[in-house]
């Protein structure tokens, strides 16, 4: 098995350069997230419950919408395709969406589910209350028609095909599936990012499952518990041998590249605000380092400084193409440190195995 080559930030610094302008096609669960933020001056008469004097209002896109305002932030062009309800929800979502440059086309209004919606509500530096409305079944023949015509028209021009399920329904019903099978017949790379559900994305070209996801599926394969070369390797074999990307929030990432390498990328120690919609920024960061021609460690390494920047802030947030060239070197820092003591570990138990061997032919 070959080595993993040498990363430069010069090189990470070429890849990012590399992506610039060009074209994703994004599909997934799109959702608005919304925060309202103030504070707690009194319980409330009608119950035991804080009552919250709001002061500020503000909405982001989220789920597979911020995903595709990601990769709009990083440099590329991005078309997005996906299913909003007829509401205030989905309009104030499609206002967002053309303020960040993203092509919204391929997204569908429907009357047959609500736009998805996450409100929180914030008191201080404390979320009092997250409230969800959504619906998880499968979508309509109908609006599936229309999604596969919107992402067949997609393709024509993308570079890459990213996808991001987040469990609503969307891609269920055999839509992945068909998308990751055109998008191999037109010699599109397929990034995705799955939820519970993994046979779905066989064939993809890189799958990035959270640490608490891959976990879940390698039980349901017989790889037991625990984030190692075993568990990856389940992971490859059930997706058809592509590339594996385990996130693990603040140790990183761990990932098995498609000549069966085992890469640890650690992330530099950095004080964390908020996780939330970190995950969409590692995958739109990988889908982009993706198309760069980028190495899995270089796509592991951009990944984990795109997603630093992310955590800093609060809310679903976007990373700037400045930013992320800015947190590349301390990063890779933090890769060749690891690799290292990787090194120094390895060379010890060889001398140790090889002790033991003498002493039993002694």
């Amino acid at each position: 098995m070959s080595a993993i080559e040498p990363v430069e930030t010069a090189g990470l610094a070429a890849r990012v350069e590399a992506w610039q302008g060009r074209r994703a096609l994004v599909v997934g669960d799109l959702m608005l997230d919304e925060y309202r933020e103030g504070e707690v001056e009194r319980m409330s008469p009608e119950a035991p419950v804080p009552i919250v004097r709001v002061s500020s209002l503000r909405t982001a896109p989220g789920g597979a919408a911020n995903v595709a305002r990601n990769v709009a932030s990083l440099g590329a062009r991005c078309v997005l395709v996906g299913v909003v309800g007829r509401d205030g929800e989905g309009e104030r979502l499609f206002a967002d969406l053309g303020e960040a440059g993203i092509d919204a086309s391929g997204v569908i209004a429907t009357g047959s589910r609500p736009t998805t919606h996450k409100l929180r509500i914030s008191a201080g530096d404390r979320q009092v209350v997250r409230v969800d409305r959504e619906e998880v079944a499968p979508l309509g023949e109908s609006e599936t028609r229309r999604l596969r015509s919107a992402c067949a028209e997609a393709m024509e021009g993308a570079d890459v095909v990213v996808l991001q399920d987040y469990g609503k329904g969307l891609l269920g019903g055999g839509l992945a599936e068909w998308i990751v099978a055109l998008a191999r017949e037109r010699s599109l790379p397929v990034v995705a990012d799955p939820k519970r559900d993994l046979a779905r994305f066989r064939g993809a070209d890189l799958v990035k499952p959270n640490a608490i996801e891959a976990e879940a599926l390698g039980v349901a394969l017989g790889a037991g518990s625990g984030i190692g070369r075993a568990l990856l390797e389940k992971l490859r074999e059930a997706i058809g041998g592509g590339e594996i990307v385990v996130t693990r929030g603040p140790a990183g990432i761990t990932a098995l590249d498609g000549a069966g390498r085992l890469i640890e990328a650690p992330t530099e120690a950095r004080e964390v605000f908020d996780v939330q919609g970190a995950g969409d920024t590692t995958l739109a960061a990988l889908a982009l380092a993706k198309v760069a021609r980028a190495s899995l460690a270089e796509a592991c390494i951009v990944a984990n400084a795109a997603a630093s920047v992310a955590v800093a802030k609060v809310g679903t947030a976007v990373v700037s193409v400045e930013e992320l060239n800015a947190r590349l070197p301390s990063v890779l820092e933090a890769f060749r440190i690891r690799r290292q003591d990787d090194a120094v570990a390895a060379a010890r138990s060889s001398r140790a195995t090889a002790h033991e061997e003498d002493e039993r032919r002694s």
